[in-house]
């Protein structure tokens, strides 16, 4: 009996070392293969896909105001650095939103944060972030980046009851160099045959025309971006930190880096009623702009509205 007890003790070993070298087996199976499965992204969800492919680009609004804090206008950026393009999207103060309201009285009542969600439905984007801009440090921006050369489409005339140096005297077919102050005063000023729409086509081109002479003088905007993000940031209602700001540097640098001339504005197309006090984009607009934005057509948050016609 005494030899039987210890001939099965004697088995425990062996089968105890068996059992340990296959768990060690199947782990090291299962680590390899989980390996390969990751490195060919098996397991990425489509959330995940779409966080990395956000993180190459980034959606800004910039909504200008006065030196008083009233609203004037806003221009939507999509920067890309995959790419290589800044996709500039103006709109006047006077849009519609889904719900009837302009941005203008969106603004009013709920500050940058309700401009910026309102601005995203309208246009089936999503925004990363927001700031508000004054005319000084539109200014100030835009002469860093060399303002605008531009030919005037019609005779543009404009005499300043406070300064000379608001004044404006363009032939059709003039081409000049526009400064800073010139082209705020383009953007405002009612003096274009077409009325707003005029001085929206106007904000576009100069957007346009602005970062793109920026990027010609690429050295130059490389050394003065963190000048350029505390002269915006000075007095703006923003979410854009500085943490925000150096990723935002990092898709510009590859652009910068490689030469590029990355900006062209989208022109709004829509609707404007017979005083020009309000403004009503066309679906066929809202959803170009989301397609350039990358939004795939089932991810779309565009709520249509009604297109208000001139009478």
């Amino acid at each position: 009996m005494a030899r039987k007890k210890a001939k099965k003790r004697s088995q425990a070993p062996v089968a105890l070392v068996y059992f340990i070298t296959l768990l060690l087996a199947l782990s090291l199976v299962g680590g390899v293969s989980y390996y390969f499965l990751k490195k060919y992204d098996v397991f990425k969800t489509d959330d995940e896909s779409s966080s990395t492919e956000k993180s190459t680009s980034v959606n800004l609004l910039f909504a200008r105001v006065n030196e008083t804090g009233e609203f004037r206008d806003l221009c939507v950026f999509r920067i890309d650095s995959v790419k290589k393009e800044i996709i500039i999207v103006p709109q006047p103060d006077v849009t519609k939103t889904s719900t009837g309201k302009q941005y203008r009285e969106v603004m009013a009542e709920s500050g940058i944060n309700g401009l910026e969600r309102a601005v995203g439905q309208a246009l089936g984007i999503q925004i990363d972030y927001h700031a508000t801009v004054t005319d000084s440090a539109f200014e100030q921006v835009a002469d860093i980046m060399g303002g605008m050369t531009y030919t005037a489409p019609q005779e543009l005339y404009h005499i300043s009851q406070k300064s000379g140096r608001d004044d404006i005297s363009l032939q059709k077919g003039d081409s000049v160099t526009l400064n800073a102050r010139q082209i705020r005063n383009l953007m405002d000023l009612n003096i274009f045959n077409n009325n707003k729409q005029g001085n929206l086509e106007f904000m576009g081109q100069a957007m346009e025309e602005v970062v793109n002479n920026g990027f010609r003088q690429a050295t130059m905007l490389k050394d003065n971006l963190y000048n350029i993000y505390e002269i915006l940031m000075v007095g703006s209602d923003t979410n854009i930190t500085k943490e925000a700001f150096n990723e935002i540097r990092k898709y510009l640098n590859v652009m910068l880096d490689e030469r590029d001339i990355p900006a062209r504005v989208m022109k709004p197309e829509g609707f404007w009623n017979n005083d020009y006090t309000a403004f009503t984009m066309k679906d066929e607009f809202r959803t170009s702009v989301a397609s350039a934005f990358g939004v795939k057509p089932s991810e779309s948050s565009v709520v249509t509205t009604k297109p208000t016609e001139p009478e």
